[in-house]
């Protein structure tokens, strides 16, 4: 069971479980599944294991308006977000839970290591299990704010990310960022509004008595990668 840790205003999310299979990995890649391939991943496995530190950081904010592309929030003061043209998935909600999950800098410094020595194949199987890591992050915080959007009566939007959503920039992190104390979870963004660690995300979810969804759903068909997406072209779209 996730361990969820209370701040003024900011909810720390630790100790995530992640179920971590080779069979789970290797639905990341594409292609056959050689007896090699599953030794390699067995082995990812394993050392992925001792290196996740899963995380999240969220904070619970209220929605002032959305107006065309624009959603004004308010956290302290007045934050605007320039979501882009799905900006009116956001109409319904009174709330926001505005979010950065991580699964901590370990396993990206040991996929680095395995590059430099010349284990391609074990490296990115590592990074796929980062990939995995992370999805079982993101969807701790689903259930977070399913739950909490039900302890109200309230529906809740889909998960929204900078970066995937289209319209809607990956350079947009910085004002979903500037919400949260990075800090608590070890994450911090970049010059180029890119989270540190890479095996990091960030997202906004909408609360509201107007949506009819009690389960936060995909985006899937309005990513920014959506002609692109292996995902989507082997039917696995989360």
């Amino acid at each position: 069971m996730a361990l969820f840790v209370s701040l003024p205003e900011v909810t720390v999310l630790r100790e995530v479980p992640v179920d971590l299979t080779p069979g789970e990995v290797l639905r990341v890649r594409q292609g056959s599944l050689r007896p090699a391939l599953r030794e390699a991943a067995a082995e990812a496995v394993r050392i992925g294991r001792t290196l996740v530190e899963p995380a999240a950081v969220m904070r619970e904010v209220e929605v002032r308006s959305v107006s065309g592309p624009q959603v004004t929030l308010l956290a302290g003061g007045e934050v605007a977000l320039t979501v882009g043209p799905k900006a009116d998935l956001l109409a319904p909600a009174r709330r926001a839970l505005a979010a950065v999950c991580t699964i901590g800098p370990a396993l990206e410094g040991r996929v680095h290591e395995l590059q430099s020595a010349g284990e391609a194949l074990l490296a990115y199987l590592l990074d796929c299990v980062g990939v995995v890591a992370l999805g079982a992050v993101g969807e701790a915080l689903r259930r977070h704010a399913e739950d909490r959007a039900g302890s109200l009566g309230w529906g809740v939007s889909p998960l929204l990310a900078p970066g995937s959503l289209v319209g809607w920039p990956v350079t947009g992190q910085r004002d979903v960022c500037h919400m949260l104390p990075l800090d608590v979870v070890g994450v911090r963004l970049n010059d180029h509004g890119v989270l540190v660690p890479h095996k990091s995300a960030s997202a906004l979810i909408g609360l509201g008595p107007g949506y009819p969804s009690t389960h936060v759903g995909s985006v899937c068909g309005y990513c920014a990668l959506v002609s692109t997406c292996w995902r989507r072209r082997e039917g696995g779209a989360a």
